[in-house]
């Protein structure tokens, strides 16, 4: 079975109907509180969903190996600040 909120909803509303002990109690309490994670991990997942284009490739004419990657990395690192994220050692 796959735990989704209406499945959860149905099974939260078939044990209100019949709370007899503190265990039922608990259990009803455990999972509105799962219902309402489900909701703020969906919110969260919205917010960092940002999609971050990285260049194919450095545009950059260069002659050696070690300035094309330096080229590349700073081309991606300045894809990564466009798209709203910081990176780390920026002021």
């Amino acid at each position: 079975m796959i735990l989704t909120r209406q499945v959860l909803q149905q099974k939260i509303s078939l044990m209100e109907a019949s709370i007899d002990d503190d265990t039922t109690e608990f259990a009803v309490y455990a999972a509105r509180e799962l219902l309402n994670y489900m909701s703020r991990v969906e919110a969260l997942e919205k917010v960092i969903a940002t999609q971050i284009t990285l260049p194919y490739c450095s545009a950059r004419p260069v002659c050696e190996i070690e300035v094309g990657y330096a080229a590349g990395v700073g081309d991606c690192r300045e894809a990564i600040r466009r798209a709203g994220y910081p990176i780390a050692g920026d002021d």
